[in-house]
Order: structure tokens, then sequence, then C-alpha cells
């Protein structure tokens, strides 16, 4: 028995070890772009393996001092004694490392607490990917009037979803959508007023983004970004072939790009970008988005935030977010009831305080960060272009 116990720890270490390295790969190909989800999960099952080597490991060195009176355990486990306990304290370090800036108290905050905030400095947002084919429309109009948001945005709306909102929400006078069937839908009603609202479509025709100024309750223009990429590992409707990630990645770095270019041209105006990602805090890609824009994540000193799957306790990432810029302090970051859907809405309130700049300071972009964001945008339209001829 404990022979096969050991083969079976062997064989879930040298698993986990793989699992934990495979997202290293700088490929956008789907199922290695998939273990950047799991992190913590892969954390939670590396601890458990060590523990359960430790409890074998003294079951059968006691087993073999009790029959044989001998100093330590059978010579079987002195050449396989190192595989579990050796590398997995290391994999489980780094993905410590990934998860840390999650796990409040230990770590700092990136967007300061707002102290003293005024509500007319307080811009509310409500997001939420409300899944096109729910029709708990109920729900989320409750949670709307119970929440009082400045700004809701709606990923995955169809006409359907429109047609039940929008004579429900007339205080939310202003409104850019592109309403779609394929799961790529965005919505945006704002209480405060929208300049040059636009819908974009940063790299696929059928994947819509918004793009808006917003006139801030106190004054002056602040920049929204709304987003929905594809996920890595869709099925593909025109055949069995999965979505890779680099559709997903090209449109965050398009986006971070921009901002870094707006502020490198002098600009002072406030970013706001906020949507399903279809991509967790820790990944590569997202952490790479946010040294090319300078964002901040409110979620960092505070905790992981999960949104999806709402269906599910142990399978949850947080794949729902918001990055500002650095003129923003937080007031307040919740996850709300999923309303039907397989996200939780996400309802975060900011405080746009000019003293904010002084003290906060977003990630840096790295050398070769640039070179890197223009490949996997190049790659990414490349292979978008040879799709449509195909």
């Amino acid at each position: 028995m404990n022979a096969l116990l050991r083969i079976t720890l062997i064989l879930i270490g040298l698993a986990l070890c793989v699992f934990t390295l495979m997202p290293v790969l700088r490929t956008s190909a789907w199922w290695v772009r998939v273990f950047d989800f799991p992190r913590v999960q892969i954390t939670v099952v590396m601890v458990a393996a060590l523990l359960a080597w430790a409890v074998v490991y003294m079951m059968d060195r006691r087993r073999k001092q009790s029959e044989a009176g001998a100093s330590g355990p059978d010579k079987g486990w002195r050449p396989m004694a190192a595989v579990v306990p050796v590398p997995l304290p290391v994999v489980l370090g780094w993905q410590g490392s990934r998860i840390f800036p999650y796990t409040p108290p230990l770590a700092n905050v990136q967007v300061e607490n707002a102290k003293g905030a005024e509500r007319a400095d307080t811009v509310r947002l409500l997001i939420h990917n409300v899944r096109y084919d729910n029709r708990q429309t109920d729900e989320l109009l409750e949670s709307i009037e119970q929440t009082d948001p400045d700004l809701i945005l709606l990923v995955e709306p169809t006409q359907w979803w429109e047609e039940q909102l929008s004579p429900r929400l007339s205080d939310y006078s202003h409104t850019v959508f592109q309403l779609q069937e394929n799961h790529y839908g965005i919505l945006l009603y704002s209480r405060l007023e929208l300049v040059n609202p636009r819908v974009r479509f940063l790299v696929d025709d059928e994947v819509p983004s918004i793009h808006t100024g917003v006139r801030a309750p106190a004054g002056g223009i602040m920049t929204l970004y709304g987003l929905h990429p594809k996920p890595p590992g869709l099925k593909r409707e025109a055949d069995t072939d999965r979505e890779d990630s680099d559709q997903r990645d090209a449109e965050l770095l398009i986006v971070a790009k921009e901002v870094a270019e707006r502020v490198k041209q002098g600009g002072d105006e406030p970013f706001i970008v906020a949507g399903d990602f279809n991509d967790v805090a820790w990944s590569h890609t997202t952490r790479l988005f946010q040294r090319i824009s300078g964002l901040l994540d409110p979620r960092v000193g505070r905790g992981l935030f999960n949104t999806y799957h709402a269906q599910s306790r142990s399978l949850r990432f947080p794949l729902d977010h918001v990055f500002t810029s650095d003129h923003f302090r937080l007031v307040s970051l919740e996850v709300l009831p999923p309303l039907g859907s397989d996200h939780h809405a996400v309802l975060v309130a900011l405080a746009l305080q000019p003293s904010a700049r002084a003290t906060q300071e977003g990630p840096m972009e790295k050398a070769g960060d640039g070179e890197e964001a223009e490949a996997i945008i190049d790659d990414a339209q490349e292979a978008v272009e040879s799709g449509k001829q195909e």
C-alpha cells in the first residue's frame, strides 16, 4: 500500500510542477494559458500533497523501525525521497509569489483608501457579465436600485436585454452599446454625460469594446474603456478547435498602449479600464497590461474578489476587473451576487482626488515589454486576417 501511495504522490507532485511551469511558456496556445487560472487551487493541492508525503514517509519509517529495528526507512525511499519534498516547495513558492499581492493584510495596496471623499468626487461603477441567455432582469434591476451606480457596464447583453432594461433605467439617459447574439454584446448606461462615445472593434470584428469620455461629477473628463475579449479554450463555432489567447491578449495590450501613449503625449485625464477580461489578475498578460499602461489594480492588497464561476465554490477566478490611473483612490470594492448569471457582479466606488497622484505609482514598464506587446498584437491581427481569408 505504501509503495502505491509513494508512486501516486510522485505522479501528483510531478503533475503539479508541470501545471505550475506551463504558464511560463510564452505561447498563446489555449491548453497552456488555461493554467494561468487555477493558481490558488494548485497551491492548495500542493500543500495537501506535501502533507500527505510527510505522513506516508513517517508511517513507513515507524513501520520499518518497528519490524526490523532499522534506523530509518527502507532503501526504496532514498532515491525517491526528494522527488516530492524538494521540487514542490520551489514551485509552491513560485505560485505563492503570484498570489501574494492579493493576500491582505500582508501585501500593500496599489490604490489607496479614500479618506473624506465627497459624493461629488466619487464615481460608482457596476460591472456585470449578465450571461446572454439569463432572463433574471428583476434581480439586476433590484441590485441597481440598491447600489445606486453612476455607470453600469454590462457584457453579453442581447437585444432582449436592452428591451427589458432601458424602459426601467430612464435615469441613465446616456448610453452606448453594441447588442449581439454571440456572447460579445456590450452596453453602458450612464447618469454622467458621455463625451464622444464609440464602439470599437480592436482586433476581431465580432468582439466590440466601448471607448468613451465621461464627465466627472465634479467636472473634467475621464476616459473609460469597457472590454470583453474572447477567452482562451472557448470552442469555435466553425470547427472543433478552441480559441487561443492571442486575440484576448492583443485587445488588452492595444488598450494598454493607447493609455501609455496618451500619458506620454502629456495627457492628464484619469483612466478607468473595466470589464470581463477573461483573464486573471496574476497572469503574464494582465501584468504586462499593467506595466505598459501604468494602471493600478484595486484588488492588490485587498483580496482575490473572485467573480467566475458563480455556481462553483472550488473553481472560482477573478475575471471581472477594474483598473484605474493614479488619479483615483478607492472608496469601496464589492463582489455582488451573480443575479442569475455565471459571473458575480462587481461594484467599485472611486474617488477622483488630485492629491492621489503624489502618493501613488503604477507598475513600471520593463525593458522588452513594448516589443513583446507589439509582437503579440501583430500576431493576433495576422491570425484574424488569415482566418477571414480561409
